[in-house]
C-alpha cells in the first residue's frame, strides 16, 4: 500500500502541512511527466553501459519536460562529477537538495565535489556523518578525514579514519587515509605498518601504491617512488594525488617531458587544482618560458586587490570635521581613521577621544578603547563621559571590578543625576544588557518621571516584552509632566493600545490630531487601530484623505500599502511603495517594505535586487540584513544568506536579544554550528536569558555536544523546578538516548506543569516508542475532545487511525481537515490512500491533486505512482515512484513498488535488484510478504 508519512511533532507537522500549499508550484501536465520519466529510464540504461554522454543527453531531455525532476538532477550531478565538470555537478546536486532530495543520495557526491573544489571547511561544516544512516557513515568519515588532512589537522584526520574503520573494519581507504595522516606527522614506522595492513587487505588498491610511493619519496628513494606511483596510476589513471606526486618527483629527477605529460593531463582533467598550475608554472620558468609561467601563476593564485588607503589632511578643523561628517553618515571605519589621526596630532582635547571610543565600542574593539582612554582619563578624572566609556570597555572584556568602579564614578560625577542613569541605561541597552539597562532607566524615571531620555526607550522595551501595564505607567508619567507634548501623547496612546485599551488609545490619538491636525503619526496610528478592529475601508479612507493633504509623506504611502495588503490588494500595495520610492529612492523603510512585499508575493530576485542596492546605503541596518538574508534564501543562495547572518551576529556584539534573534535565523537556515556560537555569545551577555539557554541546550543536543546539553538542562532544572521547559529538555535528551520510558516521565511532568500542544505531541511520541499505543491513542482522543479546534492532534489522531486500519474514522477526520484546508497535500494524499483501499473512484484524482500541489513530497509521489501501477499504467507510475525514492531513499516500501513496476514492464533483473535492496536491511514494511514472493518468482 502507498507509503504513509510517519507521525510528526506539532511544529514539524503544521510546518510541513501549510508550507507545501503556500509554495503554489506550477502543475506539470501528465504527458510531460510521462516523457520525462521515459527519458530518465533511458538515461539509467545508458549510464549502466556506461555511456555517460548519452545518459547526460537523456537527462537533459527529461529536465526539459520537468525542470524539478529530482532523480534526474541527482544522476546528472553524479555523471558531471565523473566527468570532472564541477560547476555543472554543483548546480545539479544543489538543485536536487533544494528540491527536496533525500540527502543520503547526494551527500557522497557533494563531499567529493568539495574535495575537488578545495572547499575543506564547508565539507566539515555541512557534512555530519551522524545525520545519516550507519551504512553511509564510513564514507563520510573518510571524506572528512581527507578534508582534515588537507587542512593539516592530523589528529582530527586520524580520528575520522579510525571512526570509519570502527564502523566498517573492512574499509581499506580508511587504513590508507591513516597511513597518509601518519606520513604527514613524519611517523614513517606507523605509516608503513598501516600501508602494510592495507596492502594485505586489498593489494590491487591504487591508494596502497600511492602511499608506498610517498613513503619512498620521503625517504628520498625517488626512482622507486616513481615506480609505485606508476603502479597507482596504472590501476587508476585519473588518480589526481598520484599524478601530482609523480610530476613532482619527475621534476626532481629532471625528467621534464614525463612531468609535462602528467601536468598536462592534470590541467585538462583537474583544471580547478592550483597545485598542478603551480607546478606547471615552476616547470615553465625553469625552461625559460617566463610569460607562460606567469599566466599559470595567475591561474593558481587569487589576486588580492589592495584597497588604496585614504590620505589624511593635516588641517585640524578639516580633519575633525571629516570625522564628524563621516560619523553622522555612519561611515564608521572612515570616521575612525580621521579621528585616530586627529587625536594623534592634537592629543589635548577629550571630545574627539569620546567620539572615537564610541565608534570603537560599536565596532566591538574594547581592548583598543582601553588603551586609548586610560591616559586620557588620568588627565581628565572627572569627565563622566570618559569614565562611562572606559567603564563600558572594561565591562566588555569581562573586567567587571574595574568596570563597576568607573561606572559608579561616572554616575556619582553628576551627583547621581537621572541624566547619567539614563545614559548608562541606554549604553547597557545598546550592549544587550537589558535587565541592567531597565534598572538604570527606572532609576532615572524614579528621580524624574518626566525624563524622556529614559522614559521613551523604557516604554518601548516594556511593550516589546509584553509588559503593557509597566509601559502604560511610565508613559502616563511622561504625559502628566508634559501634557501638551504630542509625542508623549502619541506614546501614551501606543501604551494604551498595548494593554488592549483600544478606546482609550483612540481617544489619545484623536486628541493629538485635534491639537495638531498635521500630526501624521497619530493619523497613522488611528488607521492601525481601524485595521486591528477589521475596519479596513475606514482605515483606507483615512489614509487617502491624509495622502491628499500630504502627497509627499513617505509614512502615509507605506501605511496605504500595508492596508491594501491586509485587504489582499497586492498590486495596489506595490504601486503605493513605488510612489514612495520615487519620492525618496534611499528611504530604508520604503526599501524594506518593498522587499517584504516582493518576498510575500514570490518575487525573490526582485527583493534581492532591492536589498543589494539598499546595502550600499546602509550596510549595518539589522532589518535590512535580515531582509537580505531572506531574499538570498528565497533565491537559493544559502551561503550568502549565512554570511549575512554571521555579519548580523558580529554587529549585535553583546546584545542578548539581537544575538538570540540572529541565532533563530541561523537555526531556521540550518546553520547549526554558527547558531551555537551565537547562542554562547548571547549567554556571555546575559547568562540568565531563558530563551537562549533553551535554544543552546537544544542545539548542543542535536547538533553539538550532547554532554553539554545534559549539564545545561540539569542546571535549568535546579533553577526552575516548577517550570515545564527543563523537564521537557530532559525528556528530549532521554529521547535522543532512546530511553523512551524516562522521556515519557519527563514529558509527563512538563505537561502537568505547563500543558500545551507541543508537549502533548512529544508525550504522544514517547508513549508510542515505549509500545504504549493505547495510551498514546487515548492521550490524543482525550485532548481532541477537549480541544476540537486543535488541528495538529486531530491530524495525528487521523494518522493513528489510518495506521491501525480504522479507515472510516480516519476518513471522517481527514474530510474535516480537508474542509478547512482543501489544498493540503498530506490530507489529500492520505484520503487518496483510504479511497484506493476502499474502492472509491475518487482515489486517483485526489492522489493527482496531492502530487501536483506538493511534487516535492515523497509520500504523494509514491501514492500516485502505486495507484497508476495498479491501474494498468506502470510506465507512468514508475516515474512518480522514482521521484519518491529520490526523496526517501531508505524507504523499502517505495523500492518494492518500483520493483513491481519494473516487473510489469518486463525489466526483471532490475526488479530483482530493487527487491534485494529493499529486503537487505529492512525486516518489516508494508508489502513485505508480497516482496518476498515476487523475489522468489524472479529468482527462478
Amino acid at each position: 500500500m502507498p507509503t504513509l508519512p510517519k507521525s510528526k511533532t506539532a511544529s514539524t507537522l503544521l510546518a510541513g502541512l501549510f508550507l507545501a500549499s503556500a509554495l503554489n508550484l506550477p502543475v506539470t501536465g501528465m504527458a510531460d511527466e510521462n516523457l520525462a520519466g521515459k527519458y530518465y529510464e533511458d538515461a539509467l540504461v545508458a549510464a549502466r553501459k556506461p555511456d555517460i554522454d548519452a545518459a547526460i543527453i537523456e537527462l537533459r531531455n527529461a529536465l526539459q519536460q520537468n525542470p524539478k525532476y529530482v532523480a534526474a538532477h541527482i544522476l546528472l550531478g553524479e555523471l558531471f562529477l565523473q566527468k570532472k565538470s564541477l560547476s555543472e555537478a554543483e548546480v545539479h546536486l544543489n538543485l536536487a537538495n533544494q528540491l527536496g532530495a533525500d540527502r543520503s543520495l547526494t551527500v557522497k557526491a557533494l563531499a567529493q565535489l568539495y574535495l575537488y573544489q578545495l572547499k575543506y571547511n564547508p565539507l566539515l561544516k555541512e557534512i555530519q556523518p551522524s545525520q545519516f544512516n550507519r551504512q553511509l557513515q564510513p564514507d563520510l568519515h573518510v571524506f572528512r578525514g581527507h578534508a582534515y588532512l588537507q587542512l593539516n589537522q592530523i589528529s582530527e584526520a586520524l580520528n575520522e579514519y579510525d571512526m570509519a574503520a570502527q564502523i566498517d573494519p573492512g574499509r581499506v581507504d580508511a587504513v590508507i587515509g591513516r597511513a597518509n595522516a601518519l606520513l604527514r606527522r613524519n611517523d614513517l614506522a606507523g605509516a608503513t605498518q598501516a600501508v602494510d595492513k592495507a596492502m594485505a587487505m586489498q593489494p590491487g588498491n591504487a591508494g596502497n601504491w600511492y602511499v608506498n610511493g610517498t613513503i619512498k619519496h620521503v625517504q628520498a628513494d625517488l626512482e622507486n617512488a616513481v615506480k609505485d606511483y606508476d603502479k597507482a596510476i596504472e590501476l587508476m589513471p585519473d588518480y589526481q594525488d598520484a599524478r601530482i606526486a609523480r610530476a613532482g618527483v619527475l621534476m626532481d629527477l629532471h625528467q621534464d617531458q614525463r612531468a609535462t605529460e602528467d601536468l598536462a593531463y592534470l590541467r585538462e582533467h583537474y583544471p580547478f587544482d592550483p597545485k598542478a598550475a603551480y607546478l606547471h608554472a615552476v616547470l615553465l620558468a625553469r625552461n625559460g618560458q617566463k610569460e607562460a609561467s606567469i599566466k599559470e601563476l595567475e591561474a593558481a593564485a587569487d589576486i588580492i586587490v589592495a584597497v588604496k588607503p585614504e590620505y589624511l589632511t593635516q588641517h585640524s578643523q578639516t580633519l575633525m570635521l571629516s570625522g564628524l561628517v563621516n560619523y553622522s553618515l555612519q561611515r564608521f571605519d572612515l570616521a575612525a581613521e580621521y579621528l585616530r589621526q586627529y587625536v594623534k596630532n592634537y592629543p589635548g582635547q577629550p571630545g574627539p577621544y569620546k567620539l572615537l571610543a564610541s565608534i570603537l565600542l560599536n565596532k566591538n574593539e574594547p581592548e583598543t578603547v582601553i588603551d586609548l582612554l586610560r591616559p586620557v582619563v588620568a588627565s581628565h578624572p572627572n569627565d563622566h563621559r570618559l569614565l562611562f566609556l572606559l567603564g563600558t570597555a572594561y565591562m566588555n572584556v569581562g573586567k567587571h571590578d574595574q568596570a563597576n568602579d568607573l561606572l559608579e564614578k561616572a554616575s556619582a560625577g553628576e551627583g547621581g543625576s537621572e541624566s547619567i542613569h539614563a545614559e548608562v541605561g541606554l549604553n547597557r541597552l545598546s550592549m544587550g544588557q537589558e535587565t541592567l539597562a531597565i534598572q538604570e532607566l527606572e532609576t532615572a524615571i524614579q528621580k524624574n518621571p518626566g525624563n524622556t531620555q529614559a522614559g521613551i526607550p523604557l516604554v518601548a522595551i516594556y511593550i516589546r516584552n509584553g509588559e503593557g501595564q509597566k509601559a502604560l505607567r511610565v508613559a502616563q508619567g511622561l504625559h502628566d509632566k508634559m501634557s501638551k507634548n504630542l509625542t508623549l501623547l502619541n506614546l501614551l496612546g501606543t501604551a494604551q493600545a498595548a494593554t488592549q485599551n483600544l478606546k482609550q488609545a483612540r481617544r489619545s490619538f484623536e486628541k493629538a490630531v485635534e491639537l495638531d491636525p498635521a500630526f501624521i503619526t497619530a493619523h497613522i496610528n488611528l488607521s492601525k487601530l481601524d485595521v486591528a478592529e477589521k475596519k479596513i475601508d475606514p482605515a483606507k479612507q483615512r489614509l487617502l484623505k491624509l495622502n491628499q493633504q500630504f502627497p509627499d509623506n513617505i509614512a502615509v504611502l507605506i501605511e496605504l500599502s500595508t492596508v491594501d495588503q491586509a485587504a489582499g490588494n497586492n498590486d495596489s500595495a506595490n504601486q503605493w511603495l513605488d510612489k514612495a520610492r520615487i519620492l525618496d529612492p534611499k528611504s530604508m523603510p520604503v526599501l524594506l517594505a518593498q522587499m517584504d512585499l516582493k518576498l510575500k508575493t514570490g518575487r525573490a530576485l526582485e527583493a534581492l535586487a532591492i536589498g543589494e542596492a539598499a546595502e550600499l546605503i546602509d550596510r549595518e541596518n539589522p532589518q535590512l540584513l535580515q531582509a537580505l538574508a531572506r531574499s538570498y534564501l528565497a533565491s537559493d543562495n544559502r551561503e550568502k544568506a549565512l554570511s549575512v547572518y554571521r555579519r548580523m551576529a558580529d554587529q549585535a556584539r553583546l546584545n542578548v536579544k539581537k544575538l538570540y534573534t540572529v541565532a533563530r535565523y541561523q537555526i531556521q537556515a540550518g546553520d547549526y554550528p554558527d547558531a551555537i556560537k551565537t547562542l554562547k555569545k548571547a549567554l556571555v551577555a546575559d547568562e540568565k536569558h531563558i530563551p537562549s539557554q533553551i535554544a543552546l541546550t537544544e542545539m548542543e543536543l542535536y547538533h553539538g555536544k550532547p554532554v553539554f546539553a545534559i549539564s545545561r538542562a540539569n542546571n535549568l532544572l535546579k533553577e526552575y523546578p516548577q517550570r515545564g521547559f527543563p523537564h521537557r529538555l530532559l525528556g528530549d535528551i532521554a529521547m535522543q538516548d532512546k530511553n523512551f520510558s524516562l522521556a515519557a516521565e519527563r514529558y509527563q511532568t512538563a505537561f502537568d506543569l505547563e500543558p500545551d500542544t507541543a508537549l502533548l505531541m512529544k508525550l504522544y511520541q514517547s508513549h508510542k516508542q515505549t509500545g504504549q499505543n493505547e495510551k498514546a491513542f487515548g492521550l490524543l482522543s482525550q485532548w481532541t475532545k477537549k480541544h476540537p479546534k486543535d488541528l495538529v492532534p486531530i491530524a495525528a489522531l487521523a494518522e493513528e487511525q489510518l495506521q491501525q486500519g480504522k479507515l472510516k474514522e480516519a476518513q471522517k477526520h481527514y474530510e474535516f481537515l480537508l474542509s478547512l484546508y482543501p489544498n493540503e497535500p498530506q490530507f489529500l494524499n492520505n484520503l487518496a490512500y483510504i479511497y484506493f483501499s476502499t474502492g472509491n473512484n475518487k482515489a486517483l484524482s485526489y492522489a493527482e491533486k496531492a502530487q501536483q500541489l506538493a511534487p516535492e513530497q515523497a509520500a504523494g509521489n509514491d501514492t500516485l505512482g502505486w495507484i497508476l501501477v495498479n491501474t494498468g499504467k506502470p510506465e507512468q507510475g514508475l516515474h512518480y515512484l522514482r521521484s519518491a525514492h529520490s526523496r526517501m531513499s531508505q524507504n523499502p516500501e517505495i523500492r518494492y513498488h518500483i520493483a513491481v513496476a519494473l516487473d510489469k514492464l518486463g525489466r526483471k533483473d532490475e526488479a530483482k535488484q530493487e527487491l534485494e535492496e529493499a529486503l537487505k536491511t529492512h525486516p518489516s514494511f508494508n508489502g513485505l510478504e508480497q516482496a518476498k514472493a515476487l523475489l522468489e518468482k524472479l529468482s527462478h
